[in-house]
């Protein structure tokens, strides 16, 4: 559940940071109009979001449920648009050659994770929404396909207004204008991922540790590490030793700072830069 979150949003991409059960998907039903929240508003476009449909918004679950893969994916855009009252018979056409699907002649059945997700999109596009909501939309995508979509998204920016959710820095970092960085229900941090790196500003550093277990750091937490040769070189959140070599910081780093800690309060305040 959410709790305290208030925030002022502008840009193009924005995307919802946090782990499972932060309150992503609960805070994209709100703006989607399919759940309410127990007090305050969200008011989107400056419109306030009642429980309802807003056909000028488009939700896209992680989890849809069934979906027509094994037909051409031009018929499954056609059966959309007609349900929603486009007439254009070439309509689907150009949204799938927007999208970069164009030169498919098979039933989407046989198509890549990144293609049905992209097809997916493509449907929630038909009616041309003003809005795009999107939960989690690169889970369960391998490195390839997961570029694929976050690009996706990058060339639909002036096309639509999206917010997406997920759990991955790199996602919104690749794709946001702003991020909002949630953890267990709160807003901890919101701004531009360039803004939010430097919260780990000098607190991020690498360094090489012999092969073995992974070294005990008093004063700040290992977060990364792969093999080099003989060793493993480690990258830690906190203050550098004599041994480590400071680096500049990520939006991830930045993000298991604000997130550190047993409870949402643990986390140090950040918000409010939007």
């Amino acid at each position: 559940a959410l709790d305290g979150m208030h925030a002022r949003l502008d840009g193009s991409v924005i995307g919802l940071l946090g782990a499972n059960g932060s309150g992503k998907t609960s805070l994209l039903r709100i703006l989607a109009g399919v759940a309410s929240p127990s007090r305050g508003e969200a008011i989107v476009d400056g419109q306030p979001m009642t429980a309802g449909r807003h056909p000028w918004i488009s939700y896209l679950p992680q989890e849809t449920g069934f979906f027509p893969f094994l037909q051409h994916p031009a018929r499954t855009l056609s059966l959309s648009m007609t349900f929603r009252g486009v007439t254009d018979p070439d309509a689907p056409y150009k949204l799938l050659e927007a999208l970069g699907l164009q030169d498919e002649d098979r039933s989407a059945g046989g198509f890549s994770g990144g293609m049905k997700q992209k097809l997916r999109i493509a449907q929630a596009l038909v009616h041309a929404p003003r809005l795009l909501l999107l939960d989690e939309p690169t889970t369960g995508l391998d490195s390839r396909e997961r570029l694929r979509v976050l690009r996706l998204m990058d060339r639909l920016r002036d096309r639509v207004g999206i917010v997406l959710s997920t759990h991955d820095p790199s996602d919104a970092a690749a794709v946001c204008d702003v991020v909002c960085v949630l953890h267990r229900g709160r807003l901890v941090a919101d701004g531009p991922p360039e803004a939010l790196r430097q919260f780990a500003a000098g607190k991020v550093y690498e360094m090489d540790v012999p092969s073995g277990p992974l070294p005990s750091v008093t004063d700040g937490e290992v977060i990364k590490a792969e093999r080099v040769g003989d060793a493993f070189r480690v990258r830690v959140l906190g203050r550098p030793p004599s041994a480590g070599i400071a680096v500049e910081p990520t939006l991830a780093d930045a993000y298991m700072l604000l997130t550190k800690g047993g409870s949402a309060g643990g986390a140090p305040p950040f918000g409010g830069m939007v």
